[in-house]
């Protein structure tokens, strides 16, 4: 059977209505593998808008970041994909102006989001990607693993991260995670809220911290698709209002 390879980015991922993900989104050879976990995070990307949208806990200007969030890593996937099947499958076709190889980790990790969804009060280098195991909680990134203990039993970071929002504080965050709950109560925005030291959680290896870049007292707020929405490195004094102005904001509100 004759196969052609394509690589080619859709020219809007949402028109009205209507929203496209996966294939019909952005075609890609088989090389790196990346078709397929990129749809999923297509999905995963847009699931949590849908939700909280049809809820009407945001407003529909929410759903415009799907767009301005996937449209970029899904084109740097497609580069990515077409530049591997042309130096491994068929270096026939002249490599001129191909991408140049980016690693692995960082397409299928490290591409880093910007919208209205993410707060970009902080300095902006504007790189579509970086390694994950440094990205240091800036937001717009993956929430970085880090191994908590809970009750004793050993447990990811990410594990604290599900359907809702949820706000990760340092050992000394104490006061970020009342705010939190206090902004959640008055914003009706589900939000959970975690502190080495509190309810059972312990981080002993003493570096969640510096995997998020922030001080002891700092925080990140974290969306339920695992990314960064804002963070408080620990010089800004904890604030129901800044978490209820950064909630709301990023739906919309």
């Amino acid at each position: 059977m004759h196969w052609n390879a394509s690589a080619d980015v859709a020219s809007a991922f949402r028109t009205g209505r209507v929203f496209i993900a996966g294939d019909a989104a952005h075609v890609m050879p088989p090389n790196g593998g990346f078709g397929g976990n990129t749809g999923v995070q297509d999905a995963h990307n847009l699931a949590w808008k849908l939700a909280l949208v049809l809820s009407g806990r945001a407003q529909p200007v929410l759903l415009n970041t799907y767009a301005a969030e996937r449209e970029p890593p899904g084109t740097l996937t497609v580069e990515q994909a077409y530049t591997r099947y042309v130096v491994r499958t068929d270096p026939r076709l002249k490599p001129g102006g191909m991408a140049p190889l980016v690693p692995d980790l960082n397409i299928e990790l490290g591409y880093v989001y910007r919208s209205s969804a993410i707060d970009s009060s902080e300095p902006d280098d504007g790189v579509l990607h970086v390694n994950p195991r440094e990205s240091r909680g800036r937001p717009g990134t993956r929430a970085p693993h880090v191994w908590l203990e809970l009750d004793g039993a050993r447990l990811s970071t990410l594990d604290l991260f599900g359907t809702r929002f949820t706000l990760l504080g340092g050992p000394a965050a104490q006061d970020w995670c009342r705010c939190a709950r206090a902004a959640s109560a008055e914003t009706g925005i589900p939000l959970d809220a975690f502190t080495p030291g509190s309810d059972g959680l312990s981080d002993p290896g003493g570096i969640l911290p510096s995997a998020y870049g922030i001080q002891s007292s700092g925080c990140v707020l974290v969306r339920p698709d695992g990314f960064i929405a804002w963070r408080a490195r620990g010089a800004e004094p904890p604030s129901v209002g800044t978490l209820s102005a950064v909630l709301t904001g990023i739906l919309g509100r």
